[in-house]
């Protein structure tokens, strides 16, 4: 197997992805390929934290990987040259500049080199989304000031809705402005209006067929009162008279006044669109305006800000000057994760990176491109997903496209059931194989009219047979149907899991945090109420503190409940992106976190589409407990390939008198059609052991996959064992607090004029707080977090240096000896009024060892002093032996200053 340059997997569900992403990029470093010249690029935080991971554990464990002989053939060595390497390019790999990240973390990196050219700061927020209410209240103040509420109106009128429903519309068209030509209506003068003519050539084919012997229920059906009655008639939208009980009557007059009546129609219907788009066009433009510059007040930007920005900078101001970034960082080689998801506009930006590693010249001589995807697994057409992209942008840049046959995920049965069902169903549907370790499973088709009762009788069936909760699965159709499964799984006694359930602040202990801080803030007994619920103990237990510094307030609730599990430890880190208490009790319910899984406890219910990408060992997937989705989208938009064609504007029956629109609307339902076809994929293939379907009997969301009830295989339980809670036992301080020395307001620490020397002080000690444990894994990991928080200040050579003074510290043999106890991380401490924030403190038998770190000597009798405070406050809150080290990171060496 020779390393193919330009090449894409087409991975179906769980053909081993990662595992070739992983391969990849690996043989690429066995090459010789500096890591700062590979970007990879994935669509989501988990996959990017994936790869990064298994990339580090492959090559900590290369000789038993199954990576091995993969990368062996593919950089044309042995295993043992492979091997050989394996050391030296750890170290490297560990050592560099790593770009493994999300296309919106790799776009915010871009956007914060050049932010001055885009009109931003670079210490610009990346948030979710903007404040609903602020976008609102700015975008009405946008409007009265551009005299624009009669437009704003007339759009309203014409769509026939609410200001709600068309606030929702152009929030969705701002993240693909970029394909519309927003002046293409602005000019344009509509037809007249036809309708009354429509009504009056209507009345004279209605008397010509009433003077007909026609049966009395077809001379009812051509009355009509009004044009809006006329609107209603069936026999309007017909390609001819001829038909039904007017067949008997029929003559050729009566046609050509239908399809005069329809040529009018079309006209209004014409008329109706253009106006609609001018309308929206103008309204759109405020709103684009209106979202720019909340960015720019609030200095936090969306994903789709930063998208939009960067395509501005690369299309419209600096194009150059973008190449010139590229350059500076040697990218020589882009791997793209989950491409068939990629919108257009993200295609745009990368198109150039692309172009010039095609090109081969210059530093890009033996570059290369590669990008997996599974068009079958393209779900986010809604989001501006363009699954034509894969195999057009394939044919643009000379891809070898392979496909991926083995499905390594799921058991057997499973896989031998999906290729029965879309073998033929899929267009290029190619069936997958599974490897000898994989036969087996269960698979189980169920018809049924109470969905529910159904649902609950499979679920009592598993968990009988020994499946544990928390290994089943229930996936639906909509958020309304998971809701319902929720209540009513809740009602049997059943512990659940939902998307609203697992994030970070439905989480009990945050909960409590929350309600305090409230309590604190505004006095409100009801806060003090809920909390006291939520701890389980009296109200009297919860006293009213101001709190002047949130973290150190919400350590110390912590610590006097005992409610420091690992929601309450993220959410304590989560808390630092936080002004003040102020914007945490305005803002908290926001936050769109997720809990820690090990805090997660019962049987998971999501959405189909928020399923792909994971795997569950028994799944259930529940049809639609409701009637099917109504297109009632207002916009039908026209591609050609992956180009933006053409925007219609949906109008009942108008595919009868426009053909454009007909064949439009064709389009639009024939990928509607596909997108379901996907969404069934995604959901029949996230099982491992056992997959569950339950269908109605009528009007099946499953309805195309002509299923019918049977099983196949038999079920098979793994024993399980179910983890207890991880209880977290506080260093028992007076106060303890995560956070560093910058954060405090009086605490101890030296004082420098050098801006650059303490920023890179800072990140310094960012890197040492953020690491898990003192090993190269937690390094890189950490490294990834100082990035995201300094490297805009810093920049990436003293992220760098960083990495290059930690990881001398953690191979250091005096420091190896040093923390072998019990160590605990930038512990608070406060004594005779004063505060400070100790390094590292490290519990032995015999007493106490601090360790604090320094980047400079520059002020080493100070470091003294402050060493001597912290060690009077450790014997008078501890007691016992202390010892106090300053421990400067210079360069390439540790050194040791013993001061105690």
């Amino acid at each position: 197997m020779e390393f193919e340059p330009f090449l894409a997997y087409e991975a179906s569900a769980g053909s081993g992805k990662t595992f070739n992403l992983v391969v990849r990029y690996l043989s690429l470093l066995f090459m010789g390929e500096n890591p700062s010249s590979i970007v990879a690029l994935t669509f989501t935080n988990k996959a990017a934290n994936e790869m990064l991971e298994r990339i580090i554990q492959t090559l900590e464990e290369l000789p038993t990987r199954s990576e091995l002989p993969q990368i062996a053939r593919l950089c044309g060595m042995s295993e043992e040259a492979v091997l050989e390497q394996r050391k030296k390019v750890l170290s490297r790999f560990l050592r560099s500049d790593v770009q493994i990240a999300t296309l919106d973390k790799f776009f915010g990196r871009i956007l914060r080199k050049f932010a001055l050219n885009a009109g931003v700061m670079p210490t610009f927020k990346t948030v979710q989304s903007h404040h609903e209410i602020a976008l609102l209240e700015r975008f009405l103040n946008e409007v009265e000031v551009s005299n624009a509420s009669n437009a704003l109106v007339h759009l309203s009128i014409l769509s026939d809705k609410r200001l709600s429903d068309l606030f929702g519309l152009l929030s969705a068209l701002y993240s693909k402005y970029k394909e519309i030509d927003l002046e293409s209506y602005a000019g344009m003068t509509p037809p007249e209006d036809s309708s009354l003519h429509a009504f009056e050539l209507a009345q004279e084919l209605s008397a010509l067929v009433l003077s007909k012997p026609i049966s009395d229920r077809a001379r009812k059906t051509m009355q009509f009162e009004s044009y809006e009655e006329l609107l209603e008639k069936t026999w309007l939208f017909k390609p001819s008279m001829e038909y039904w009980d007017f067949k008997k009557s029929y003559e050729p007059r009566m046609d050509e006044l239908l399809h005069a009546i329809q040529n009018a129609l079309a006209s209004t219907m014409r008329r109706r669109e253009i106006l609609y788009f001018k309308e929206l066009f103008s309204v759109l433009k405020l709103y684009i305006k209106s979202r720019q510059s909340l960015a720019m007040q609030t200095n936090a930007l969306s994903f789709d800000d930063i998208t939009l920005n960067v395509h501005t900078l690369l299309r419209e101001k600096l194009e150059s000057d973008f190449l010139y970034f590229r350059l500076d960082s040697r990218l020589k080689h882009l791997l793209l994760d989950e491409f068939q998801d990629t919108s257009v506009i993200q295609f745009d930006i990368l198109r150039p990176l692309i172009e010039e590693i095609r090109s081969g010249v210059g530093v890009n001589e033996g570059g290369s491109f590669f990008f997996v995807g599974d068009v079958k697994q393209s779900i986010y057409r809604f989001r501006g997903g363009v699954s034509a992209l894969f195999h057009q942008v394939a044919e643009l840049f000379d891809v070898k496209v392979e496909p991926l046959k083995v499905n390594y995920r799921s058991k057997s049965e499973i896989v031998d059931f999906v290729n029965r069902v879309f073998e033929g169903k899929i267009k290029g549907y190619t069936p997958q194989q599974t490897p000898p370790v994989s036969e087996g499973g269960y698979v189980e088709v169920l018809c049924s009219d109470d969905l529910l009762v159904t649902l609950s009788e499979r679920i009592a069936t598993l968990i009988e047979a020994g499946v544990a909760p928390e290994e089943i699965a229930i996936l639906t159709a909509t958020n309304k149907d998971g809701s319902a499964v929720e209540e009513a799984l809740s009602e049997r006694g059943y512990d659940v899991v939902t998307e609203t359930t697992a994030r970070l602040i439905s989480q009990r202990s945050v909960r409590a945090i929350i309600e305090y801080l409230r309590y604190c803030y505004f006095g409100e007994m009801i806060y003090r109420s809920n909390c006291a619920a939520l701890l389980g103990v009296s109200s009297e237990n919860i006293e009213r503190r101001p709190v002047d510094e949130v973290i150190s307030a919400v350590i110390a609730f912590v610590k006097q409940f005992k409610i420091a599990d690992k929601s309450a430890l993220m959410f304590i880190e989560a808390l630092r992106s936080y002004r003040d208490i102020e914007e945490v009790v305005f803002e908290i319910d926001r936050l769109e976190s997720t809990s820690p899984q090990s805090d997660l406890r019962g049987i998971r219910i999501m959405t189909v589409h928020k399923s792909k990408g994971l795997e569950f060992e028994h799944v259930i997937v529940l049809d639609r407990l409701g009637k099917g989705r109504n297109h009632n989208d207002p916009i039908v938009y026209e591609y050609e390939g992956a180009v933006l064609h053409g925007m219609h504007y949906r109008i009942i029956n108008r595919q009868a008198v426009d053909p454009v629109y007909a064949k439009a609307l064709e389009a639009e339902q024939k990928a509607a059609d596909e997108d379901q076809l996907n969404a069934l994929y995604v959901a029949l293939t996230r099982a491992v052991l056992s997959l569950s379907v339950i269908a109605k009997t009528k009007n099946s969301w499953f309805d195309p996959l002509e299923l019918t009830p049977s099983a196949w295989g038999k079920l098979e339980i793994t024993p399980h064992q179910v983890k207890p809670a991880l209880i977290q036992e506080p260093l028992n301080f007076q106060a303890l607090r995560f956070g560093r020395q910058e954060e405090s307001t009086r605490s101890i620490k030296e004082s420098t004029h050098d801006y650059a020397a303490v920023q890179f002080g800072l990140a310094l000690h960012y890197t040492l707080e953020m690491m898990g444990e003192f090993s190269p894994h937690s390094l890189s990991s950490a490294l990834e977090s100082t990035r995201n928080r300094y490297g805009a200040v810093v920049g990436s050579g003293a992220i760098q240096e960083i990495e290059k003074r930690v990881g001398c510290l953690i191979g250091d043999k005096q420091f190896c000896t040093l923390i072998a106890g019990q160590y605990y991380k930038e512990q608070m401490v406060r004594h005779n009024g004063n505060i400070g924030v100790i390094d590292l403190l490290v519990q032995h038998n015999d007493g106490w060892i601090i360790i604090d770190y320094k980047s400079g000597r520059e002020e080493e009798e100070k470091h003294r002093e402050q060493i001597g405070r912290y060690a009077d406050a450790i014997r008078t809150l501890k007691g016992g032996n202390v010892q106090g080290y300053l421990c400067y990171l210079i360069e390439d060496r540790v050194e040791w200053v013993k001061c105690l």
